[in-house]
């Protein structure tokens, strides 16, 4: 199993008919035993289930054997494995009995689980797998670790849907798919294997509650404060094993040596650990948690250490794990092994005390065993007790019963020793099985003190800040950074600040940004930024900015990039209105968005007509919104809506070449230096010279501002401004000499001197 990763199945049922259907959902990760229990909207079972990332997904065979297609979609979707199980295994009496019988009580009450909970029948079908997989002879113990089923609620974490889990680049890359290059691999600084799958979870679901936020960043402002702490802090962590997948692999009969040793010596580090926490209030909370597992971890470790090796064997097959004089039946059966000669040296003497044959010796060999050799000269002198074995020219040979014993006991000696040892092992085994629970625990404490640590080890290398979580629509970040590429670009990263909700000195809120600016400038990266510096805020995490204040947010959106859905029947317009669909549909004044090129790939007018109507109907949302967009008419919306401003990405033309300055500042644009771009992505120069002379041809004057005065001349035409909808053509010169016409003074023979005039004018070359 890869240590930074959860290794989850799911069991999932469509609660009603038809593809808009709500889903149960019962998820357990076997390595560690956690079990917990969702029930999901139509319209958040694919994003909830990204969300938990499942390598397995068990749903109710169908009567002709195919995947049925809501489920055929999540799979799609997701990538994983699927196993269909009979219906009956669903069946709410089956599975409420099924998890009865495991947990070993009369009703789930103690779980705060009602026995008619819709949840229960894909948790009892998931268990019932788990058994006939698990445990086909009905060992029930191999599943004690698996913990009871713990409801989970959605209204506690901010809701990330699977595009932008997929957009923020969260876990892994869009270009690659790998975890390197994702904003999990650049906070990764956990020493644990608890830790580093903690940090996804964390990541995906960040929390609402500003008391649970402020009491993770209490910790994180503790460690940061405090070097010493930090270190010890990191050494005593770093030292614990991955507690939770050992207490799996025990309950399961498949620990090593080396599992269980380790769990004796994490269990060791319990002490210590409560030491450190003991004198820090923030971390309080944690020491109680940790002292109240004492009492039950304390004497397994104990009893682990006493008992094995401290450098075990990575298997059992030679023995070697259990320490001398921890059992007497193992010592003897070792005793034999090693100490065989001497035990024959003595039993000779005393055989030759005993008969008085000076020359009697005791040997073995491997085709007749071990013998008494007794010399022809002697052979009156032998007792009755001595059998006659073997015949020699000048000897006979003997067995006594007392030899026959010992060649019995050395020949046994390795497979009972080896026996002993297993027993002994399965022994402590059954022994941690039965502490399964308070391991668990002491596995969740020792990984969120790791990411914690990780989180503020990361704040002190990168200079990340603590921010402010509010209860209020705004946002106010100073100097943000992309966390990703902050690390990347170091000091090139230029570092932008984000304000939305906060009064101007005009008293004028913001909830709305349009962001123009050219291709590259950097305003997905922007966007981007701002929205990860939200997500971690939620995390408990400090966050890469010199200061933050931002109100806690429901949901985070995002509709960034390009793709489509082929296999679907979905193109990338397609694909882009859905997603913008979802957005419209659940966004609220607490939530988080942010759009990138909205109403690309259908024609202009519709392109611009989707993205009008779209900003106009998020401002009134009220969400905090980024909104970038290359349609610069958009940016008149801020002169017509209140809540709406204007953002640009500065550039600049120098000897016709572009110099990005990755600035965001007040006000629009209407530039977009797409000659350029292409220019730098290496479009023959053929090509940019015919595409400039078009530009040229076509270049018009989008008005901004408020309406000219009559008469009033047009202003110069911008090379390369951008192309608008909203525009009007560059004059003639007659023009405004004709707006200036006072007809009612002109008389028929000046109207038609003035007519032949400007006809000659406008025919001119």
């Amino acid at each position: 199993l890869d240590e930074g990763r959860a290794n989850r199945i799911v069991a999932v049922q469509f609660l009603e008919s038809g593809d808009h259907a709500a889903a149960a959902v019962a998820c357990a990760e076997l390595s560690t035993g956690a079990f917990t229990l969702h029930r999901f909207d139509a319209d958040r079972v694919v994003d909830e289930l990204a969300r938990l990332g499942p390598s397995e997904i068990l749903y109710v065979e169908t009567a002709d054997g195919v995947v049925p297609r809501r489920v055929g979609r999540l799979v799609d979707l997701l990538g994983c494995a699927t196993t269909a199980r009979p219906a009956w295994t669903f069946r709410p009496s089956d599975a409420l009995d099924t998890l009865r019988r495991h947990y070993g009580v009369q009703t789930l009450a103690g779980f705060g689980l009602d026995d008619d909970d819709r949840s229960l029948p894909a948790a009892g079908a998931l268990v019932r797998y788990l058994q006939d997989t698990q445990s086909p002879h009905g060992d029930d113990r191999r599943l004690a670790h698996l913990r009871p089923p713990r409801r989970e609620t959605a209204e506690q974490y901010v809701m990330i849907d699977a595009t932008s889990l997929r957009s923020l680049e969260l876990d892994r890359t869009l270009r690659t798919g790998q975890v390197a290059g994702s904003v999990l691999n650049t906070l990764q600084r956990c020493t644990t294997a608890m830790g580093k799958r903690l940090l996804r979870q964390w990541l995906c679901y960040p929390l609402r509650e500003i008391d649970a936020i402020r009491a993770r960043q209490d910790v994180v402002a503790a460690i940061l404060a405090d070097r010493t702490l930090a270190d010890a802090l990191a050494g005593t962590v770093g030292a614990i094993q991955d507690v939770a997948r050992i207490a799996g692999r025990t309950a399961m009969r498949r620990a090593t040596p080396r599992d269980l040793v380790a769990l004796g010596a994490s269990l060791d580090r319990l002490p210590a650990l409560l030491d450190l926490l003991g004198d820090v209030p923030a971390l309080r909370p944690w020491r109680a948690r940790l002292d109240a597992l004492v009492d039950a971890l304390g004497p397994l470790g104990a009893t682990i250490r006493r008992t094995c090796v401290e450098h075990p064997p990575s298997h059992l097959r030679d023995g070697g794990l259990i320490r001398d004089g921890i059992d007497e039946a193992l010592d003897e059966a070792r005793t034999l092994q090693t100490d065989a000669h001497g035990w024959l040296a003595r039993y000779q003497k005393r055989l030759i005390d005993e008969t008085a044959i000076p020359s009697l010796k005791v040997g073995y060999n491997r085709v007749f065993g071990y013998y008494i050799e007794i010399t022809h000269v002697h052979v009156d002198k032998v007792p009755a007790t001595f059998n006659r074995k073997q015949t020699l020219k000048n000897a006979e040979r003997y067995i006594t019963p007392d030899l026959k014993t010992f060649e019995e006991k050395v020949t046994t000696a390795q497979s009972r020793a080896l026996d002993r040892e297993r027993d002994l092992f399965d022994g402590l085994c059954d022994t941690a099985a039965a502490q399964a629970e308070a391991l668990g625990r002491f596995a969740d404490i020792v990984a969120e003190l790791d990411v914690l640590a990780g989180f503020a080890d990361v704040a002190r290398r990168f200079n990340y800040r603590r921010p402010e979580l509010v209860d209020a629509p705004v946002l106010d970040i100073r100097q943000g950074r992309h966390p990703v590429l902050d690390r990347l670009l170091g000091e090139r990263f230029v570092p932008n600040d984000c304000v939305l909700g906060v009064p101007d000195e005009s008293g004028r809120a913001g909830s709305l940004a349009l962001i123009t600016g050219p291709n590259m400038a950097g305003k997905s990266t922007y966007i981007r930024q701002v929205a990860l510096i939200a997500l971690l805020a939620h995390t408990g995490c400090f966050v890469p900015a010199e200061a933050a204040t931002i109100g806690t947010v429901d949901r985070i959106f995002t509709r960034i990039g390009a793709s489509d859905e082929i296999h679907s029947g979905q193109s990338t317009f397609m694909v882009e209105m859905t997603e913008t669909a979802n957005i419209l549909h659940h966004a609220t004044a607490r939530s988080l968005i942010i759009l990138d090129e909205i109403g690309r790939g259908t024609s202009t007018l519709d392109g611009l007509s989707l993205a009008w109507a779209i900003a106009e109907t998020l401002a009134e949302t009220g969400s905090r919104t980024l909104f970038a967009t290359h349609y610069h008419e958009l940016t008149t919306l801020a002169e017509q809506v209140s809540n709406v401003t204007n953002l640009h990405v500065t550039a600049r033309e120098w000897q016709d070449e572009i110099v990005f300055i990755y600035r965001v500042l007040p006000g629009a644009t209407n530039r977009s230096y797409g000659i350029h771009v292409a220019r730098i992505a290496g479009v023959p120069t053929r090509t940019l010279r015919r595409a400039t002379e078009l530009l040229d041809s076509l270049v018009v004057h989008t008005e901004h501002g408020s309406p000219r005065p009559a008469g009033a001349a047009a202003p110069a035409p911008e090379r390369g401004a951008q192309l608008g909808l909203f525009t009007e053509y560059v004059e003639h010169p007659v023009v405004p000499e004709l707006r200036a016409v006072q007809i009612e003074r002109l008389t028929p023979l000046d109207a038609f001197d003035l007519l032949r005039r400007l006809r000659d004018r406008v025919d001119a070359p």
